[in-house]
């Protein structure tokens, strides 16, 4: 099929795309209306408020752990070189 035909079996009357175009407008239209009504429900819901508090919290809990971990390798580290035997200066 030549590209010609294409663009002959693709013509529309005047009526014709006036009413595709009302169509596709009243389309657009409603949802722009839902997707605004979502925003708006999701604006009053207290889930990102929440969201943000356990963020928070959960922030704060890896930071101590992260703290006690540090602590715990810390003393770990001085266990260990303490338990290490000291060079006895007799021997030799």
């Amino acid at each position: 099929m030549s590209k010609h035909n294409n663009f002959r079996r693709h013509k529309m009357g005047g009526h014709d795309a006036e009413g595709l175009k009302n169509f596709w407008e009243k389309v657009i239209q409603e949802q722009t209306k839902q997707r605004e009504g979502e925003e708006s429900r999701l604006s009053k819901s207290a889930l990102n408020k929440l969201r943000q508090e356990w963020t928070l919290r959960l922030e704060g809990r890896a930071r101590q752990i992260q703290a006690h971990t540090k602590t715990q390798k810390e003393q770990m580290a001085l266990l260990s070189i303490g338990a290490l035997p000291s060079p006895d200066k007799t021997v030799a």
